[in-house]
């Protein structure tokens, strides 16, 4: 029998966090400003791996979605809305502690010019998220 098919797999977020560490590559080796706006599209793609790495976990939940509930990028509002599903969620305590900063990335990261987002917080972020889609894999998730 084959797997079941979600609106999402592994194969996607980890697009995301490749662009994420391709640009804290580059942005390590440009003068700080101008690396501003390459840590700004890193910080976006991580806040959108984090986001698709909480949606997965819900959708293999195999609880009824609502839409507008699940096609959100606060990575707070997706948190409350899977333990409202009753959805045990597999997320890194970096991550939980600083998801309304990481959220924050989805806008700030594309639009804000005035944002300023430091290559430590990104790596740091960049390695709890590789680590965290190690352990999803390691659980089956794909």
């Amino acid at each position: 029998m084959p797997d079941k098919e979600y609106p999402l797999n592994m194969a996607q977020i980890k697009a995301d966090l490749f662009l994420a560490k391709a640009s804290v590559e580059e942005a390590r080796r440009r003068t700080p400003k101008a690396a501003k706006y390459i840590k700004g599209q890193a910080a976006y793609h991580l806040q959108q791996a984090a986001e698709k790495l909480i949606k997965i976990q819900i959708y293999h939940s195999n609880s009824p979605i609502d839409m507008k509930k699940i096609y959100k990028h606060s990575i707070n509002d997706l948190i409350i809305y899977a333990n409202d599903l009753g959805v045990t969620l597999m997320i890194p305590e970096y991550v939980s502690k600083n998801r309304l900063q990481i959220s924050s990335w989805e806008a700030e990261g594309r639009y804000d010019v005035h944002m300023v987002v430091k290559i430590t917080q990104l790596e740091k972020c960049l390695y709890e998220i590789e680590e965290w889609i190690n352990e999803l894999e390691s659980s089956s998730y794909r």
